[in-house]
């Protein structure tokens, strides 16, 4: 088992992707801490993985002190923390930049970019002093070559890619390691809804050469491979997972939906 002794940490990880996670890297020896605001999700995975080594919090990222509270209890239960995926993440409506409401940008950034570095900067510190971990930031392709309608969410993706580079380049020294995952879409977490919807899922798979969605498990295994020793000299970079997605040009989500209207 690769991830055997190990404690991973995984935000927003209590559903969808985040809980794919979660599974796999139980199912390879480590122990599992997971937070989430949404208690029904938390009672579930709860539920669902109660003969397994898993702590869950109902503690939001953005809630500095909450975090710092989630991560004394994690040393109090396993002593230490190898990893830390930082998943947790929403979506904008979408909407033309001219047109974004103030309270939906800064709820985007306050979770995709502020809990980003708060998780990052708490767990980070135990991990210098311990001089050993590994920081995954789930960001977007959306992120790095942006996207019409997308705005706030793909700034705060590309932040959290640019956040583990520069981290990269301070932490390394102390043995801790960071990088990042880019998927284009996904056929779950964010995109369930849509994908229930036949012409929104046919949209979506010929938005990559590939002619198709992204599969959760790809998603689990690069995570997973990430996380594990043979990739530590990874470090810094952004991953891209998204089937040839760049430099594909297709017709735009955003005005694919609104089309017609």
């Amino acid at each position: 088992m690769r991830f055997e002794d190990k404690v991973v940490f995984i935000t927003g990880g209590a559903r969808g992707l985040g809980r794919a996670m979660a599974k796999a890297f139980l199912g390879e020896g480590a122990r599992v801490a997971v937070n989430a605001r949404n208690k029904e999700s938390l009672a579930k995975f709860s539920e669902e993985f109660k003969t397994s080594p898993v702590l869950t919090f109902d503690t939001d990222v953005t809630d500095y002190e909450g975090m710092q509270n989630v991560l004394k209890e994690v040393l109090d239960q396993w002593g230490k923390v190898d990893v830390l995926v930082n998943n947790a993440g929403i979506v904008n409506p979408l909407s033309p930049a001219e047109k974004i409401k103030k309270e939906t940008f800064d709820q985007v950034v306050d979770i995709n970019l502020k809990g980003v570095f708060y998780a990052t900067q708490i767990f980070g510190q135990k991990m210098i002093e311990q001089r050993q971990g590994r920081i995954i930031n789930i960001s977007s392709q959306i992120g790095l070559f942006g996207e019409k309608g997308f705005l706030p969410y793909a700034v705060t993706k590309n932040a959290v890619s640019v956040m583990a580079r520069s981290l990269a380049q301070e932490w390394s020294r102390y043995g801790v390691t960071l990088c990042s995952v880019a998927p284009g879409f996904i056929a779950g977490g964010m995109n369930e809804g849509a994908i229930r919807k036949e012409a929104l899922l046919d949209y979506l798979s010929k938005r990559a050469p590939i002619n198709r969605m992204g599969k959760v498990e790809e998603l689990v295994a690069t995570v997973l491979f990430l996380a594990s020793p043979e990739a530590q000299f990874i470090n810094g970079e952004t991953i891209v997972l998204d089937g040839g997605m760049s430099g594909y040009i297709q017709q735009p989500f955003l005005d694919m939906i609104t089309k017609g209207k």
